[in-house]
């Protein structure tokens, strides 16, 4: 059924169109113009901001959840969280375990797939085992192992919704687990990482074309014998085609390195994440765990960021995507155009989805309308008001 908004500012890819219009035919959008839009069913847009939903490619999980070791049936409830938070698209993000717990995971994930083939949730990140234990952060240095190519072949052969991989590159032996990800059409991202410049500088040219949560668990300028080394951090900023995410919730990176990130790297080659984890959607103060259920490590809740139970450490960010968008805009200004670029159209570009991401004639209508201070007012999901 056909409907439209009206009296809204739209944000493209580019431009606002300010008093503009956006019409939806089913689940996509039939038409985008600069004046209002007959029809019998008609949304008053308020003269607010209509931009697209957000897509997240790294998230863990939420509500005591993980994607690691949920059901598919809690899989359906993490999908309907984000979703009320804004989230249209996500990629379901696994963590270092044992084996055969990430394939169960893989396995649950086609179980979900079987009942839910057009959901929020579109396919895998794989955030390890492939990782460094000099920068293991809160996965599990136990359950690391060396990238090989031939274990990711299979893994696609076997699952073809896994999209992305992180890995640490410095132990993918000639980058060949960088290179068949390229091969294989799966994002392949250095993250966890005990890289140097130089070597962050070979693995994007043998396939690696993003950095996992920039500045979390990597190496940025060392003293090794009095001589200063640059790491990941600065090769993330040196080359100009690679793409970082950014935990942007004010506590992984504080707004003065939001402010920089974006100062140097600009709009179009930062995705913003949630990295969220089982703690998310829980008030300050409360204990939960990060890990799977078979080992998991304590955290606590507090200042809206998951801690280990030490508190000497980040344990996980607790922030829906809604928070993130927020507190990017504080760090930004409400530059609604970079901001659905970092939030919509760069994550789908990277991950490749061409149906979404962006308004515009012919991308799916998943749209949020949302006031001059980020609020959400109305979510609009494949041309569906939801409640």
């Amino acid at each position: 059924m056909k409907f439209v908004i009206n009296n809204v500012n739209v944000v493209t890819a580019d431009k606002i169109i300010y008093g503009g219009a956006v019409e939806i035919d089913g689940k996509i959008i039939s038409k985008v113009s600069d004046s209002a839009i007959s029809s019998e069913r008609e949304i008053d847009g308020q003269g607010k901001y209509l931009i697209p939903g957000f897509i997240d490619m790294h998230c863990h999980g939420a509500k005591g959840l993980d994607f690691t070791d949920c059901t598919a049936k809690e899989m359906e409830e993490l999908e309907k969280f984000y979703l009320s938070h804004g989230t249209t698209t996500m990629v379901a993000t696994t963590l270092t375990a044992k084996w055969e717990i990430i394939e169960n995971s893989l396995k649950t994930f086609s179980e979900y797939l079987s009942f839910n083939p057009d959901g929020v949730l579109v396919g895998v990140h794989m955030e390890g085992p492939w990782f460094s234990p000099a920068q293991s952060g809160a996965q599990d240095p136990s359950f690391m192992k060396k990238p090989n190519a031939k274990d990711l072949e299979e893994l696609k052969k076997k699952y073809p919704f896994l999209l992305r991989v992180s890995a640490a590159p410095e132990i993918d032996e000639e980058m060949q687990f960088g290179r068949k990800g390229k091969e294989l059409n799966i994002v392949v991202s250095a993250g966890h990482t005990d890289a140097d410049f130089d070597t962050i500088v070979k693995a994007n040219e043998n396939g690696y074309t993003l950095l996992t949560h920039f500045y979390s668990g990597m190496k940025g300028v060392t003293r090794i014998n009095a001589y200063r080394v640059a790491g990941a951090v600065e090769a993330g900023y040196y080359l100009d085609d690679m793409n970082v995410e950014i935990i942007a919730d004010g506590k992984h990176l504080p707004q003065s390195l939001l402010k920089l990130i974006y100062k140097l790297k600009g709009a179009d080659k930062i995705s913003l994440i949630t990295d969220a984890t089982r703690g998310c959607g829980f008030k300050d103060g409360t204990k939960s765990f990060i890990g799977t259920k078979e080992d998991p490590m304590p955290i606590i809740i507090k200042d809206g960021v998951a801690f280990t139970a030490d508190g000497q450490a980040f344990a996980g960010s607790t922030s829906t995507f809604d928070k993130i968008y927020k507190t990017m805009a504080k760090a930004v200004g409400n530059d609604f155009v970079a901001l659905s670029k970092m939030a919509s159209y760069n994550p789908a570009k990277i991950m490749n989805f061409t149906d979404r991401g962006e308004i515009r004639e012919g991308k799916l209508a998943d749209l949020l309308l949302i006031d001059e201070n980020c609020e959400i007012e109305k979510i609009i999901y494949k041309g569906i008001e939801i409640k």
